[in-house]
Parts: C-alpha cells; structure tokens; sequence
C-alpha cells in the first residue's frame, strides 16, 4: 500500500493545499479550477472502493469495474464484469495494477498499457481479499470475510506462480496495510504491527504504541517515501500521529479532528494532511511538519470523501467522492503542488429579489505580494431541498492592482442562492475558490381597490383598482382573481388582467339585494409575494313604479273605468299580485273597502278594473304592491268625487 498510501496522502495534501477546492460537491464542468467526472454509479451499491495513480493514469474499484482516466480527467477505458473490485496497488513505475477481488477471492494483474488482466491470483483459500500494499517486488493483500477469519499475506510478483505467505493469520477483521522501502506496517485487531521486510522473510519490529482502534472505516495509514516514518489516523481519537518506525516512538502529534478519513504527506515532507467528516461536513487541514502548526484548514458541506480515496498524477489531485444524492463522481483538482492562494468573497447575506446587491472580494497570493489584474470569474446557482438549479455565469471580473474587485447583480428570484468566484491561477499559484450565501426575499406586493359603498340589484357596478410593487417597478400583464362573496354563502369567482401598469377593471351584477364582499387577489410569483384586498357593497332592492289612471269626477251608479302599470326590471310576472282598495269619504264617515286582487300582465305590467259606486262622496283608489326580495314595494292612489245621493 506503500504507493497508494504516499499518493493518497499527495492527493490528501494536494487536496488540502488546494485552499479552495477539495471536497465540493457541484457537478459544474472542466475549468482551471477543477472537474468532476461521472461513473455512473450511487454509492448505495458500493461496498468498497479505492483510488491509485500509475502511468500518468489513475484507476479507481468501483462495484464490478475499474475505470481509467488521464491527467486531464478524460476516461479512457474500464474493465467490467469483475467480482466486487475493492483495493488497488500500483507499482512504483505505473506498469502495474493490482485489484482484490472480493467475491472471487482473487487478486487480479492488470498491464496498464493494454488496461487488460494479464493475472489472477487465486485465493481461494483466504477469502475476500480487500485491501493491497505493493513494496519490493511483494504484494501484501489484507483478506477476511467474517470474524476471526481475516489475515495478511504476501505474493512475489516477479514469481511466475506466487504462492501465498502468511504473514498475519486468525484476524478478527481484515487489515489495513501499508508499505515503503523496507518497512511494512498493518493496523490489524486495535494494533499498529511494523514488520521489517528487508529480508527473505518478513520480521515483526514491533508495535506502535498502545492497542487503539486505528482499523476503522474511517481510519487511514501510510509511510514517508523511504518508509522511516508512519502516520497513523485513529479512528477512535481522530489524532494524527507522527511514529519513528525503527525505534517505534512518536516523532509529533498532529492536532485531532472528528471523524477522520485519511492521513497523508506532501511529496516532499514539509506538510502533513488530514481529511474528515463531521457532522455533514467535510474539511481538511494541513499542519507544517517540523513544528505541528496548522497551516491551513479547508471546509465544505456539499461532499463527502471516501475513506483514502485519495492520489495524484503530478500536480494533479484524485479523490473517490459522493454528492448529496450519493452520486460517485471522481474529482479532478489540478495544480495542487502550486503555492496556495486565498480568495474571499462578500456580500449581504439577505436581499430583496430583483434589487441590486455588490459583491466585493480579495485574490491574496501565498507570499504576500500584489496579484496586479488578474480575472476572476463569478457564478451563481439556487440551492434547494428539491434539487439545486443550474449553476449560471454572472460576470468576469478584473482585480485592481492589490486584488480587490467588485460587482453588482440582482436575483431574479426569492430563494437561497450560492455565489462563487474562481480565480484559475497561473503557472506560479494555485487556483482558488470563494463562496457566498444569499437569500433573497420576495419583495412585497399590494392591491388597491375602489369600489362604490351602495349599488342597486340589477345595475351593474364597476371594480377599478391596481396591482402595486413595492420595489415599484411595473408588474406588466398580470392574472387577478375576483371573489364575490355573499352573505348567504354563495361565492362568484371572476378573473380580469392587469395592464402594463397593474390597472385593472371588474364589473359585475350583484344576483340578490344584500351586502356583497368582493375580494381582489394575487398569487405572485417566485419574485413577489401575494397579495389580496376585500371591499364590500351594500346592494339595495331594486325599485318599482305604479301608475293609476281615471275619471276625476262622475255621478252614482255609472262605472267608472281605471287603467295603469307596474314597472321595473327583471320583475317576475306570474308571481306578483297587487292589492286594490276603496275608500269612501262622505258626511257618513270614511269606509275602506279591498276590492280585489290584481295581476299585471307581461311584458309592460299593464292591468285595468271598474267599479260603480252607489252612494255619493270622495272614493280614494289605492294600488299597493308589497314587493319582494328583489324589489321595493309600490302604491299609488286616485281619488274620484262622485256626485249623488248620499244614502
């Protein structure tokens, strides 16, 4: 494991030197900056996985497969149909892989020129190989599927038929191994085994340490290059330690971090890394290797690493990942062995939607000095619980001189959005990124509405009122939604649509004579918030007219012949009967007598009746109507003197 683990430990530097990348989980195209790969499979299905660089190629074990891609994170083939692939060696001079096949219980030798098998070495008797170190012309495989019967054994690759070794038998769970020069070290069982392998035959040295739970599935081991120092990752404390592997002593410790997943060291050994995962989020930090100090310490929520998946090809840095939806995804960070460089990124943290908002930043190079004009580029994307949306380009900006930059952009609509800035770096510094968080609100919306206080059944009434913005820009064409509500629990919904400048009109014709509320609403959008006002209308009865027609004066026992009408709107013929009265006045008295009952007669309310008085005096003629739930009622009356005797 000796070279997995050194380059895992670069990738593991290089992702943490790389002070703005390493562990994001968007999956935004190849730039300067970084790049993401696809593998096409959810991490759900896994159940191990590794990660190796060789031949200016890198290999990672994914379920059935192994893939291949170059430096610049192009794939370029895949062996499928494999046993459940989980660890990977390579040989220092990339000419060789080696995959365990867990659920064949093989080993297999893959010649990186033609990425095809050439070998498989049956390990039928020490089932479900998982975890590889090659150092010397050996390969140590880690085997075990069940408890108490897992091992570590060794294979002479330059055999033409290695036979196994045993080095380690009747493990509990199977080991962890790692090795370089002349050292081997295994985490197996809650110790840390160093075994000198300059020999024929492989030679314990002894342990490191007292018993601790480094085996874990978020523990990581690896060697300096010529194998005199380990770096051991406890997965109970989470601490990075330094170990002398001849006299077994700690050199340093490295701070503690929670739940760590991978421990490495920068190709040339000034800077220790760790990786973990904690509490949903991932970080990384880099301690000087002489005096212990944390030099730089990088952290993001969206991603999650797997435990060592981690190598380089030059200045290039892989790392095995997983996005919030458990996607795989191989992560391409390029130009980590460059001097760091840091940039920040500001902004309000809430907004209105569609209202401007600056942004500054600052591009500060690692050794101090003015970056002069340098293009960062500014992106933006929505984030939400459904999905997050596509990541969008706002602007390419220019540095001044000192590294400061500014711009202006507005969100177009309410929600929390991420801002990013990327400066691609040049020959002589890293690339950088910077994020923000924006939330922007809905901006505030209004309804005015004028309505008329009283209105008459059957008469039509206009609405006028206008749909306002707060930020006052014009809402254009706009759908409303009109209620009318009444107090017998019938409701009308009407619709109308706003001019240009939110005017709008409703008319509507009240059903029955009684108070009407009448609610205007909008159900805005992803920019503005609804809104909605109600005014009511007292809607009185509609009102009649009788007229009443006849001879002003006659004498006893002639008829006296009357006509008129009843009038208004929308009046209901058959069900209106009107009542007639007399009333005579003389020197007898005043009698009132009700003569009958009327009904007018469609289309014009017309009706006509006589009567032939027998006594002289003043007859009164009244037509009454007492109306209904529609209309008011109606009377009219005509007054006939009659000359004669009076009994």
């Amino acid at each position: 494991m000796s070279l997995r683990l050194s380059q895992r430990l670069l990738a593991c530097a290089a992702a943490v030197v790389t002070a703005a990348a390493m562990l994001i989980a968007h999956a935004s195209g190849a730039t300067a900056a970084d790049s993401m790969i696809d593998l096409g499979v959810d991490s759900d299905y896994m159940y191990g996985s590794d990660v190796v660089a060789g031949n200016d190629r890198v290999y990672a074990s994914i379920n059935d497969r192994i893939v291949a891609a170059d430096s610049s994170g192009v794939l370029t083939g895949a062996i499928t149909g494999l046993a459940d692939a989980d660890g990977l060696a390579a040989t220092p001079d990339g000419t060789r892989l080696y995959a365990a096949l867990r659920l064949s219980n093989e080993v297999a030798e893959i010649d990186t020129g033609s990425f095809s098998i050439t070998r498989r070495f049956d390990l039928a008797a020490y089932p479900c190989p998982r975890r590889l170190a090659w150092s010397g012309g050996r390969l140590y495989v880690g085997y075990g599927c069940t408890s108490w019967n897992a091992g570590l054994l060794g294979l002479d690759t330059t055999a033409a038929q290695p036979e196994p070794a045993p080095i380690i038998p009747r493990l509990h769970s199977f080991p962890v191994p790692a090795a370089a020069g002349s050292t081997l070290v295994v985490s197996a069982d809650n110790e840390t085994l160093v075994y000198d392998t300059s020999g024929a035959e492989v030679t314990l040295r002894g342990k490191l340490g007292e018993p601790s739970s480094i085996l874990s599935s978020q523990a990581d081991i690896t060697l300096t290059s010529d194998g005199s120092t380990a770096l051991t990752l406890q997965g109970s404390s989470n601490t990075y330690t330094a170990w002398d592997t001849t006299s077994l002593t700690v050199v340093r410790g490295y701070g503690t971090g929670g739940s760590g997943r991978a421990m490495a060291v920068s190709p040339d050994g000034t800077s220790v890394m760790g990786a973990q995962y904690f509490n949903g989020v991932s970080s990384v930090n880099v301690f000087d290797t002489a005096t212990g100090e944390n030099t730089f310490t990088y952290a993001d929520s969206d991603v999650e690493v797997f435990a060592g998946a981690l190598t380089s090809i030059g200045k290039v840095a892989f790392a095995l990942v997983k996005d919030a939806s458990d996607r795989v995804h191989l992560w391409r960070v390029p130009d980590v062995g460059l001097p760091a460089s840091t940039l920040t990124l500001t902004a309000p943290y809430t907004v209105d939607a569609v209202a401007p908002l600056t942004l500054t930043g600052q591009l500060t190079l690692a050794d101090g000095s003015a970056p002069g004009e340098q293009r960062v580029t500014v992106a933006r994307r929505l984030e939400s619980l459904d999905g997050n949306g596509p990541r969008e380009p706002v602007a390419e900006v220019t540095t001044a001189a000192d590294g400061t930059f500014t711009l202006t952009d507005a969100l177009p609509t309410a929600g929390d959005f991420r801002y990013e800035a990327v400066w691609d770096g040049t020959a002589e510094h890293r690339w950088t990124r910077a994020y923000r968080y924006v939330t922007a609100a809905k901006v505030k919306s209004s309804i005015s509405l004028d309505a008329p206080s009283s209105a008459t059944l059957f008469e039509p009434l206009t609405l006028t009122g206008r749909l306002i913005l707060a930020n006052g820009k014009p809402p254009g064409e706009q759908h409303l939604t009109v209620t009318r509500n009444s107090p017998n629990g019938t409701r009308l919904t009407l619709s109308t649509v706003t001019a240009e400048d939110g005017a709008f009109t409703v008319t509507d014709t009240p059903p029955t004579a009684e108070r009407h509320s009448y609610q205007v609403s909008w159900s805005g959008n992803a920019t503005y918030e609804l809104s909605y006002t109600t005014r009511s209308v007292l809607v009185a009865k509609a009102p009649t007219v009788l007229t009443l027609t006849g001879s002003k004066s006659s004498v006893v026992d002639r008829s006296l012949e009357f006509s008129g009408a009843l009038t208004g709107l929308n009046l209901d013929w058959p069900r209106i009967a009107m009542i007639l009265e007399r009333t005579l006045t003389n020197r007898n008295g005043t009698v009132t007598t009700r003569l009958a009952t009327i009904r007018p007669a469609p289309p014009d309310g017309s009706f006509a009746f006589a009567d032939t008085p027998q006594v002289g005096g003043d007859y009164t003629y009244t037509v009454r109507w007492t109306g209904n739930t529609t209309h008011l009622p109606a009377q009219v009356s005509h007054t006939v003197t009659v000359n004669g005797p009076v009994d």
